[in-house]
C-alpha cells in the first residue's frame, strides 16, 4: 500500500480485525485514516478510561484491545489502565502521539520521554522512527501483546513521521490476531512425572487461575477434573472456569471470599486438606492464597503456567510445567488415561463436599432473603444472581464489590463470566471496562457493578455510554461511604475518620448525563428494577441504597482485627 504512515497504521489495524479504537482523536493522522465502516471510533472522557475500555474489549473477545492518547499528560493518563492490563495479563495496544522527531529535546509543549515514562507499565514501548516501519511495528505490537504471558504494548507515533508518504505492507499475521498466539507445552518427561504424582495422591485439588480463561482452557480443565474425580477450586480471576452447580466445584479461594457468609469457606477448607494441589495458570497472589498460608506446608504442588517466572514464586513446586494451560492439561489427561489412571473418589468424599456446599448455601440464604432496610448487599447480589445465565458478563469494580460478587453470584456455566481488576485492585474501573466489553460483544448482557466510591472515579463515562447508545446495566451499591476503608479503620483503630460521602442519587446523575435510571431502597422492588434495566435499549443506572455497616465476606472482618494490621 502507498500512503502516509498514519494511513498504514490504521489499515493494518483494520486487517487485524480491530473493531473499536478508544481514545481522544490522537494520533490525528491515524484517526483521520480510519475506515469507519469497519472500526468504530469511541471518544472517551479520560485517556485512562480508554485503556480500561480496551482491556474490557480484549477480555470479551480474546483479541488485543486498542486505545490511543496524545503526548505528555494524555500518555501518562493511560498508565493506571495499562498497569492493570500488565498485571492481569491482558493484551492491549496503546497508540501514543509522540512529538515530531524534529522537535525532540527542544522543550516542545508537553514534551515527555514517553519511553522512560511508560516502559515500567507495559511489555514493550516501540517508536515508529521511519514511515517505512509503520506496518512492521504494528505487527510487532500484536506479536508482543499476544505471545508468552500476554500484556500491553505502547506504539509511539511521532507526529511528523505519521504524515510521510511511503510504500509499505499492511498485512496482518493471522496467528497473532487472537490470544494466546503461541501454545507451548512442557516436556514429555515433566508431564509423565506429574501423572505419577497424581496417581499417588489421596486428596488432590485443582486450583484454576485466570490463565485458564486466557488460554480458553475451561472445558479442558473441567474434563480433566471429571475424568480423575478431582475437586476444582478457582482463584478470583479464574471464576467462571467451572459452574457452581458442578458436583466437583468448590468455589473461589481466598481471604476476600472466605469470611462470614462467604462461599470461599468451602474452597479454603478443601485447599487446607489437600495433599496435592495442581496450580493452573495462577500467580499465587496474597489474597487468593490467604496471605500465602494455603496450601499448608508439606502439600505437594504441581504448578503449570505460561510464565516460568511465576512457578515457584511463592510455593516450592515439586513439578514445574511451563506451558499453555489448554494444551498442557489436555496432553496431561491423555497421558493419565494411557497409564490407566482413573481416580474414583469415595462416595463419602463426594457427599461431604455436597454437604459442605449445602451448609454454606443455607447460611447465606438467611441473609440473602433479608427484607432489612437499608438493604443488605447479599439480597441485591442474590437478585442479580437469579437473573444471569451463561450469556451474561459481569464486570465488577475492586474492593467490597469484588468479594461480594465473587462469593454471592452463582457462576451458571463454564467460560468467561466475570471481569474484575484483580491485577492491581484499583477502584474506578468497572464502568469503562463494561463499556469496552459490551461494544466488543453486543450479544452478551453486560452488568456493571460498582460501589459509590469507585463510581465517583468514572461516572463521567456515562455520557460516553449514552453517546454511543450502549445497552448496559449499571448497578451502584450505594452506602455513601468508602466501605472497606471505613471498616478497616474501625477494626484496626477503633474509629474511622473521613470516609463518608453525601447521599447522592446516582440515577439522577445518570439522567443528567442522558442515561436512564432509578433509585431503589426497598428490597421488594429491586428485582423489578433489575428486569427494567436488563431490557433497556441504552445505558440504565440503578442506584441501590445498601447498609453502610455491611462488610464483604473478608476473613476476620466479623471480628476486630489486631491494631497495626495493614491492608
Amino acid at each position: 500500500m502507498q500512503g502516509t504512515a498514519g494511513e498504514i497504521v490504521s489499515a493494518t489495524l483494520r486487517n487485524y480485525g480491530v473493531t473499536c479504537l478508544f481514545g481522544m482523536e490522537d494520533p490525528v493522522p491515524v484517526f483521520h485514516s480510519v475506515d469507519r465502516n469497519t472500526i468504530r471510533i469511541v471518544t472517551v472522557r479520560d485517556e485512562k478510561h480508554a485503556a480500561i475500555m480496551a482491556h474490557g474489549y480484549a477480555q470479551a473477545t480474546g483479541r488485543p484491545g486498542v486505545c490511543a492518547a496524545t503526548f505528555g499528560p494524555g500518555a501518562t493518563n493511560l498508565i493506571t489502565g495499562l498497569l492493570e492490563a500488565q498485571r492481569s495479563s491482558v493484551p492491549v495496544i496503546a497508540l501514543v502521539q509522540d512529538h515530531g522527531l524534529a522537535n525532540k529535546n527542544r522543550n516542545a509543549s508537553s514534551e515527555l520521554d514517553h519511553v522512560a515514562s511508560l516502559r515500567p507499565f507495559v511489555k514493550d514501548v516501540m517508536r515508529i522512527d521511519f514511515a517505512e516501519q509503520a506496518g512492521d511495528l504494528v505487527r510487532k505490537s500484536f506479536r508482543t501483546a499476544t505471545t508468552g504471558r500476554p500484556g500491553p504494548v505502547v506504539l509511539l507515533c511521532p507526529a511528523d513521521v505519521m504524515l510521510i508518504k511511503v510504500e509499505a505492507d499492511i498485512h496482518a499475521e493471522p496467528e497473532y490476531i487472537q490470544c494466546p498466539a503461541n501454545r507451548v507445552r512442557p516436556s514429555r518427561d515433566a508431564l509423565a512425572a506429574a501423572v505419577s504424582m497424581i496417581e499417588l495422591a489421596e486428596r488432590p485439588l485443582i486450583v484454576a487461575g485466570g490463565g485458564c480463561l486466557i488460554s480458553d482452557a475451561a472445558s479442558a480443565v473441567v474434563a480433566f477434573a471429571e475424568t480423575l474425580s478431582m475437586p476444582l477450586a478457582t482463584t478470583m480471576t479464574g471464576r467462571g472456569v467451572v459452574a457452581d452447580n458442578h458436583p466437583l466445584s468448590v468455589g473461589p479461594l481466598g481471604s476476600t471470599t472466605g469470611g462470614k457468609y462467604g462461599r470461599g469457606q468451602v474452597a479454603n477448607e478443601a485447599l487446607a486438606a489437600a495433599d496435592l494441589v495442581l496450580l493452573l495458570g495462577t500467580r499465587t497472589g496474597q489474597i487468593c492464597y490467604s496471605d500465602w498460608s494455603l496450601p499448608t506446608p508439606g502439600t505437594r504442588i504441581i504448578h503449570l503456567d505460561i510464565d516460568p517466572g511465576e512457578i515457584g514464586r511463592n510455593f516450592a513446586a515439586d513439578i514445574a510445567l511451563v506451558g499453555d494451560v489448554r494444551e498442557t492439561i489436555s496432553e496431561l489427561l491423555d497421558l493419565a488415561m494411557d497409564a490407566g489412571l482413573g481416580r474414583n473418589s469415595p462416595v463419602t468424599e463426594r457427599e461431604a463436599l455436597l454437604a459442605r456446599k449445602s451448609a454454606w448455601r443455607s447460611e447465606f440464604e438467611t441473609i440473602a432473603n433479608s427484607n432489612q432496610q437499608p438493604m443488605r448487599p447479599e439480597r441485591l447480589l442474590a437478585e442479580i444472581s437469579a437473573r444471569v445465565d451463561d450469556k451474561s458478563l459481569l464486570v465488577t469494580d475492586a474492593s467490597y464489590i469484588t468479594g461480594w460478587a465473587m462469593s454471592h453470584i452463582d457462576v451458571p456455566g463454564s467460560g468467561r463470566f466475570v471481569l474484575s481488576p484483580r491485577g492491581t485492585g484499583g477502584i474506578g474501573w468497572s464502568l469503562p471496562a463494561a463499556i469496552g466489553a459490551k461494544l466488543a460483544d453486543p450479544s452478551r448482557a453486560v452488568i456493571c457493578m460498582s460501589g459509590d466510591g469507585a463510581f465517583g472515579y468514572v461516572m463521567n463515562e456515562l455520557e460516553t455510554a449514552a453517546r454511543y447508545s450502549v445497552p448496559l446495566l449499571v448497578v451502584v451499591f450505594n452506602n455513601s461511604t468508602l466501605g472497606f476503608q471505613r471498616h478497616w479503620e474501625q477494626k484496626t483503630m477503633g474509629e474511622y475518620r473521613e470516609c463518608d460521602f453525601l447521599d447522592v442519587d446516582y440515577s439522577e446523575v445518570a439522567r443528567a448525563l442522558k442515561c436512564a435510571g432509578e433509585r431503589v431502597t426497598d428490597p421488594a422492588e429491586v428485582g423489578a428494577a433489575l428486569d427494567r434495566g436488563l431490557t433497556a435499549s441504552g445505558p440504565y443506572v440503578i442506584d441501590v441504597v445498601i447498609d453502610p455497616d455491611a462488610t464483604a465476606p473478608i476473613l476476620g472482618f466479623e471480628n476486630v482485627l489486631a491494631a497495626g494490621a495493614v491492608h
